[in-house]
């Protein structure tokens, strides 16, 4: 059986890294790491989406995975770190 690698662990890994206890903001994620992954990652695609729009999923799919939570009005956080 061969392990397929997540496509978005990079992306992932790179979006953890600038979380901590403080708010981040949407626009302060989008760091040169972060968009360069994103950039990547819509030129893969079909439909070539923009790449915020990639990282707004990402960022969704960790909430959703109990990584990371939104502060309203403030931003991102990762509780865990």
């Amino acid at each position: 059986m061969q392990v397929v690698k997540n496509k978005y662990a990079v992306l992932d890994s790179a979006i953890m890294k600038i979380l901590g206890k403080e708010p981040v903001p949407f626009s302060l994620i989008m760091l040169p790491d972060v968009a360069g992954e994103c950039s990547r990652l819509a030129d893969e695609e079909k439909n070539k989406p923009m790449p915020f729009r990639i990282l707004d999923r990402r960022l969704q799919a960790l909430r959703k995975a109990g990584k990371i939570q939104f502060v309203t009005g403030k931003g991102w956080v990762n509780p865990l770190s």
